[in-house]
């Protein structure tokens, strides 16, 4: 009966002791000492706290004699020593052996004993578990701590007189006890440890969301929670805000009360409500209260860790330069360059658009230039360009409406009017044709012809679109012959104005070439043609510039090459019109030489059409005897002998001759 009484009285003793341990166990679980820190002095700060509780443990121990005091600092000091590191143990275990000491008693030794081997039990712990490989849960590993605490103490005790009598009296609330009450200290200090290591994690993903989105200094960062409020923000959504609305944002704040335009602010609670429903959501949006600032933005829902939506996080970016050059290049990407007009590409998207039944009937226009080829020619790309887009301007006028007209090739353009019957259509062609055609450019008048069809039903757009192009060419086949010669005859005209000379020149080459056609017995209707070719020789001249035709002195090599090119040119104007296809192989060959020396390929003998020999040497003449502006004119003796002297080289040898015959004695007026 008195075994069980002292039983009790040691359990109810220590029970104290234990709840004296845990209450300052439960002190330190509250604050927020970092035992991780490296740095000695608060490890060494550490050590005294600590040190300081073993001592207040020991002042209310369980005494059983004179000297003979017991507590739960076997509990406390395994504890230290595993989760506190050595310096922190070292000077807990010091302050702990010298209040022992200075208590004194017959169970000092057994005391100091038991703080420094409970002490290096605790600190070499996590070597010694490794015997305990499968023990995974932390209950378990502080229990046997401390069941080998416990053991390790009631070892220490045979340093004490009569020890056999002592551990009798001790070892079963000792064994009941301690290793429960360092299981439960231990998860305590390992909660907290957890807790700490929990809180600085946060800390610095908080510090490295904040530095992260601080560092984006194009784009606003910010989250907010359910209800719209502010849990963060960057500085660049600060300042925007700050400049915007003249407002300073806080944490807490509702962000839609900031919102004043009423359609923005619905906007954009219907996205943020798209991410609180836990789907990410991303839109450009054109700013509601600013014309032409366009946005991006990004919201995704922020999940705890059951997955639960608790905020959104809304990314912003102003977009608005690079919106403007997406426009641009879309523009661009449907647009003629040199008309303004739209281009292929939006004519094929746009005829797909207008095939439907609303837009019947849908009436297609072919339009093509008569002409280019010669205006280019005649007087350059420059003069050629300035006719194209003078037409556009002019079918923007006639069809009121530039959306509905396309150039879909170099000199093709369509209208495609939907709504509009064919009658109609050709109504607005006869229009257009007057307005189009009193037009000049260069002398010469602007000509367009017109193709158009309707499409009312269902039959493919493609047929609706090659019969307006077939109706067009029909018209085209009366109107470009006219045109072309009208064109070469402006041209020709437009020369002889520009140089005066170059008219009495046509005229005396043509005398000199009808006399030597006649002399070799051509026909009437050969001689016509020679007189033709005297009359259009040089029209190639009409795209050489000016100076370089009037020049006083000598010409450079780019001058002369420059002049090398008329025949060429004169080819290509005349080959434009049917009625001229004939002499304009004569045009092209009338500076070839005899020896194979001339231009522009190098033709030689026989290999050169009889007719630019003949025009050749009338040309030659007729040159020698004019006044030029580098040089005075020769004498017909001196342009004779100079023909004498070039014969079977420049000129062909038997035309020489009959020249020198017919003209020997008779001087060319």
């Amino acid at each position: 009966m008195d075994l069980i009484n002292d039983a009790l009285l040691v359990l109810s003793d220590l029970i104290k002791n234990g709840i004296l341990l845990f209450g300052l166990g439960f002190i330190y679980a509250a604050t927020n000492f970092d035992q991780n820190s490296n740095k000695l002095q608060y490890r060494i700060s550490l050590g005294l706290a600590l040190g300081m509780i073993a001592i207040l443990i020991m002042m209310y121990p369980w005494k059983i004699d004179e000297g003979l005091f017991f507590d739960t600092r076997n509990v406390l000091y395994s504890v230290i020593g595993l989760f506190f590191g050595g310096v922190t143990t070292f000077v807990a275990a010091a302050i702990g052996i010298i209040f022992r000491i200075a208590r004194g008693g017959t169970g000092v030794y057994a005391g100091v004993l038991t703080i420094i081997t409970t002490s290096l039990l605790g600190y070499y712990w996590p070597y010694i578990k490794k015997i305990f490989k499968k023990v995974t849960s932390p209950y378990i590993e502080y229990y046997l701590l401390g069941l080998f605490s416990t053991i390790i103490t009631l070892l220490c005790f045979f340093a004490i007189p009569n020890a056999l009598i002592i551990i009798s009296r001790t070892f079963i609330p000792y064994l009941l006890l301690y290793p429960v009450l360092s299981m439960i200290l231990g998860k305590i200090v390992h909660n907290q440890r957890e807790r700490l290591a929990a809180l600085e994690k946060i800390k610095n993903q908080q510090l490295l969301l904040q530095a992260s989105i601080d560092a984006t200094k194009a784009m606003e960062v910010f989250a907010l929670d359910r209800d719209y409020h502010y849990l963060s923000f960057n500085e660049f959504h600060f300042y925007s805000m700050k400049s915007y609305y003249d407002i300073h944002i806080e944490k807490g704040h509702n962000f839609l009360d900031y919102i004043v335009h009423p359609k923005m602010k619905q906007r954009i609670k219907e996205s943020l409500d798209v991410a609180l429903s836990g789907k990410s959501y991303t839109q450009i949006a054109e700013i509601e209260s600013v014309t032409g600032k366009y946005v991006e933005e990004q919201y995704s829902p922020i999940t705890d860790e059951k997955g639960m939506v608790i905020g959104v996080t809304v990314f912003s970016q102003d977009i608005s330069e690079r919106k403007k050059y997406e426009q641009s290049i879309l523009y661009l990407s449907y647009r003629d360059p040199l008309t303004n007009l739209h281009n292929r590409r939006y004519y094929t998207e746009e005829i797909q658009r207008l095939d439907q039944e609303k837009y019947y009937p849908l009436t297609v226009i072919s339009a093509d230039i008569n002409g280019l080829k010669i205006m280019n020619d005649a007087f350059g790309h420059d003069a050629g360009d300035l006719l194209l887009c003078s037409v556009a301007d002019e079918l923007v006028k006639a069809f009121k409406n530039e959306s509905r007209i396309a150039r879909i090739g170099g000199d093709e353009f369509i209208i495609m009017l939907p709504n509009t019957s064919r009658e109609k259509a050709l109504q607005m062609i006869t229009e257009a044709k007057q307005n189009i055609e009193v037009n000049q450019i260069h002398g010469m008048n602007i000509s367009v012809s017109f193709g158009a069809s309707t499409k009312i039903s269902s039959e493919l757009v493609q047929d609706t679109l090659k019969a307006a192009e077939n109706d067009m060419y029909s018209h085209k086949l009366f109107e470009i012959s006219s045109h072309r010669s009208e064109t070469i005859k402006t041209i020709l005209n437009t020369l002889h104005e520009k140089n005066p000379r170059e008219e009495k020149h046509s005229a005396r080459v043509s005398m000199i070439c009808t006399k030597i056609g006649s002399e070799i017995k051509m026909s009437k209707e050969e001689i016509s043609m020679l007189k033709a070719i005297s009359n259009l020789h040089d029209i190639g001249k009409i795209a050489i510039d000016e100076a370089i035709l009037n020049k006083p002195g000598k010409l450079d090599d780019h001058e002369w090459e420059a002049i090398k090119r008329h025949p060429e040119i004169g080819y290509r104007i005349l080959t434009a019109s049917a009625e001229y296809k004939d002499i304009a192989e004569d045009i092209l060959c009338h500076h070839e030489r005899y020896d194979g020396k001339g231009y522009p390929r190098g033709l030689a003998g026989e290999n050169i059409p009889i007719r630019a020999r003949i025009i050749s040497i009338a040309d030659a003449y007729d040159a020698m005897i004019s006044e030029r502006p580098y040089r005075k004119p020769m004498s017909h003796e001196q342009a004779l002998d100079e023909i004498k002297r070039c014969r079977g080289t420049q000129f062909d040898p038997a035309i020489t001759d009959v020249f020198i015959r017919l003209f020997e004695n008779e001087r060319i007026a």
